[in-house]
């Protein structure tokens, strides 16, 4: 079934984009993640985001309804990431310090950046399971009856497992 023009990527990111120089993590679907027919994951991803009209093997209009996982798991879970992030930069602050020369100074301060990419890591890991649960846990709308039949069963966002298994992060520092 021809998809509608795809997206490279779809991911939410936590705390700013890269763009403006702040270390930032993205979860979603990259550009990477392909179907076996080489069909992109990110634009399956978006189909079942914003749903479609899409063209079906016998020429007919298949309705593909909304079904919006991603903008779902943000709006829950967007404060619980905040509130992750916080806590572990300032578990990473609270690390003691030892009086010593430059070297330590500049050992600690390389402990201290990295330890804002560990925090990020430990953000995106959570965004990654909190929106493969939001997949597993959505239900509605629910799939066609031609869907379930050929399927051979009803769970919207779940087919092959291509799309929660495709689900990563990636800090930028």
């Amino acid at each position: 079934m021809p998809l509608p023009s795809a997206p490279a990527s779809m991911t939410t990111i936590m705390p700013s984009p890269s763009s403006t120089g702040n270390p930032s993590v993205k979860a979603g679907f990259f550009k990477t993640a392909m179907e076996a027919d080489g069909t992109p994951v990110a634009a399956i991803a978006a189909l079942q985001e914003y749903g479609a009209v899409v063209r079906g093997r016998e020429g007919h209009s298949i309705v593909i309804p909304p079904r919006p996982f991603l903008r779902q798991t943000v709006a829950t879970h967007r404060s619980a990431w905040v509130r992750l992030l916080a806590q572990a930069l300032k578990t990473s602050l609270r690390t003691p310090g030892r009086a010593g020369g430059t070297r330590h100074a500049l050992q600690t301060l390389v402990q201290r950046l990295s330890t804002s990419t560990q925090a990020l890591t430990t953000v995106g890991k959570a965004m990654q399971t909190d929106i493969t649960q939001t997949i597993h846990q959505t239900n509605t709308p629910p799939n066609a009856p031609a869907t379930i039949r050929h399927k051979g069963f009803d769970n919207p966002l779940v087919e092959t497992g291509t799309l929660q298994n495709s689900i990563t992060f990636q800090v930028e520092a």
